[in-house]
């Protein structure tokens, strides 16, 4: 059984590939990417690596010639994913593809406040669901690993500046996110699934300053900030205008539930829980204090 994985140079196709290798022989798994160098270790280990481009649909029928199974990994190009994610999808079906296993997002409807980042995964789940292939999509909770960057700052400012009123999230990591993957391209049972891969607890705010606090010894409070008034702070200390925005709009869906879902999916499809918010925090502790 060969198995693509598109987006293999990636944080999550690099991980899947790890995984896809302690249950497959090497010439099983097919590695498409636009960096081939990327993979130059994983190919002299006797995986195929090959060139293939969204953006160039012609590159795509031989870069899946032979697969039984894909995953399609979305890519991150904000408000061009939906036709880079139909070529994908065509080429699969005209490359004998049976199988195609996407990693969407939670709650990808129209009105998300995450607004095109949430609309084109929907959007592609429909073309899935349209096309003459098996298919199961995954759709992953924010990133456990996304959560570094704003705890460091909290710590260091010993604030968490939020829009996020009291919403939650349920951060997965993105090595559990692989392993899942990996198990559904591997194992049968799952065509016409949907799984939604969270991690194991939902966080307020008010939770995430209490973690944060008691990773680094220091006491963090919450500030609870309008959406203007969190656009207007980030522009002030030089955030570029559309990074603002999608921190404000990630506040937004958070604070109206969009990314408060809890699922016992991924225990049901590994047989163990998920990594914590904590665990993967203390693995970059360091990082998160700043201590070089």
């Amino acid at each position: 059984m060969s198995v693509i994985v598109t987006g293999a140079s990636g944080h999550i196709g690099r991980l899947v590939a790890e995984q896809l290798l302690r249950r497959l022989a090497p010439e099983d798994v097919v590695l498409v990417t636009r960096r081939p160098d990327a993979l130059r270790s994983l190919h002299h280990a006797g995986v195929a690596v090959r060139y293939g481009d969204f953006d160039e649909p012609a590159s795509l029928r031989e870069a899946f010639a032979g697969g039984r199974r894909m995953l399609l990994i979305s890519t991150d190009a904000l408000g061009h994913r939906l036709p880079q994610h139909r070529a994908a999808i065509d080429a699969a079906a005209a490359a004998g593809i049976e199988h195609v296993v996407f990693t969407s997002t939670v709650s990808p409807v129209a009105h998300n406040p995450m607004g095109m980042t949430a609309w084109e995964q929907g959007r592609t789940e429909a073309l899935l669901r349209r096309s003459r292939m098996a298919w199961t999509v995954l759709r992953f909770g924010s990133y456990a690993e996304q959560q570094l960057p704003p705890a460091a700052t909290a710590i260091s400012n010993r604030w968490l500046i939020t829009n996020g009123g009291g919403g939650r999230i349920v951060p997965i990591s993105r090595a559990d996110c692989a392993e899942a993957g990996a198990i559904v391209l591997t194992t049968e049972g799952h065509a016409g699934r949907t799984y939604e891969i969270t991690g194991p607890e939902a966080l307020r705010p008010r939770d995430l300053a209490e973690l944060y606090g008691e990773l680094s010894g220091t006491p963090v409070k919450v500030a609870q900030l309008s959406d203007a008034m969190l656009m207007w702070m980030l522009v002030a200390i030089g955030t570029p205008a559309p990074s603002a925005y999608s921190v404000m709009a990630f506040g937004q869906a958070v604070r109206r539930g969009y990314f408060d879902v809890v699922d016992p999916a991924f225990e049901r499809l590994t047989g163990h829980a998920p990594t914590t918010l904590r665990d993967v925090l203390l693995r970059s502790r360091m990082d998160l204090l700043g201590v070089s």
